[in-house]
């Protein structure tokens, strides 16, 4: 067994919970890693990937694919889920706005440059004919951030996950306008390529127990409840989560899949 543990990563969200399950199995007693939840997301994941900070994570596959096509040294292992993200158009609960077709110019919150936030906004924006400019993000690090920034009124509009962010519109903090699903399987399992290859059978291993729960994730009894209370959400969000996301088996990563989301984003100007 190598001494140093794998650093292994991924948003404090629902998603993740197979990767806490397979870590507190008995399938990796014997596998030195830890854990550490990434609230800042996808572009904070990406960083500490290049410098070694983390070495697997559970992210984003837009992210993921424009960070290979920009020369970071990961790869992609597989697809984790399968399912579109749903992606909730926000402005704060007191915002004049009232129709996504007001938001043209809006300032837009987002995690950091390169993240799901900020490229899903480019995305959001060519669906409408928009044509952004770096002057409009303001780069606010997480959710708790997003919710601080339209406290202060420093930003208009912002794009997270819409069941996580649920609790922030019941709570009036966040009022929603649109949804919109991104084009591509959300999640993938991805490494950094020397870790991938240094140390490939314990990889292998991690990959096979985290698909493997989360295959099994919606035959656990009572697990909608169980999210639920640790991940802060009301038993229907949670049940309409489940209902709507398909976790991937162990597979090959599917090749058709980089070239398609690169076709999207070259579009929508982002390469």
């Amino acid at each position: 067994m190598n001494a140093e543990p794998l650093k292994l990563g991924g948003v404090p969200e629902h998603f993740n919970l197979p990767w806490h399950l397979a870590l507190a199995s008995d399938e990796l007693s014997d596998i030195a890693a830890t854990w550490e939840d990434q609230a800042g997301g996808t572009g904070q994941m990406l960083a500490k990937l290049e410098s070694g900070e983390l070495d697997m994570v559970s992210i984003l596959t837009e992210g993921t694919v424009a960070a290979i096509e920009r020369g970071v040294a990961i790869t992609m292992i597989q697809v984790y889920v399968a399912t579109p993200l749903q992606w909730g158009v926000f402005v704060p609960a007191q915002s004049s706005f009232t129709e996504v077709s007001q938001l043209e110019d809006a300032r837009i919150a987002i995690s950091r440059f390169n993240s799901g936030s900020h490229l899903m906004a480019f995305i959001h924006a060519q669906q409408h004919g928009w044509k952004l400019s770096d002057e409009q993000f303001v780069v606010i690090g997480n959710l708790d951030g997003a919710v601080a920034s339209f406290a202060a009124g420093e930003s208009d509009l912002f794009l997270w996950e819409q069941h996580m962010t649920k609790p922030l519109v019941t709570s009036g903090a966040f009022r929603q306008l649109a949804m919109i699903e991104t084009p591509w399987p959300s999640f993938v399992i991805a490494a950094r390529d020397e870790v991938l290859t240094g140390r490939t059978a314990e990889v292998g291993r991690i990959v096979d127990a985290v698909t493997s729960a989360a295959v099994g994730l919606h035959d656990i009894p009572d697990v909608a409840h169980t999210i639920s209370e640790r991940y802060g959400l009301e038993d229907e969000t949670t049940r309409s989560w489940l209902e709507t996301t398909t976790f991937v088996p162990r597979s090959p990563m599917d090749t058709t899949i980089a070239p398609k989301v690169l076709a999207i984003l070259s579009d929508a100007g982002l390469l």
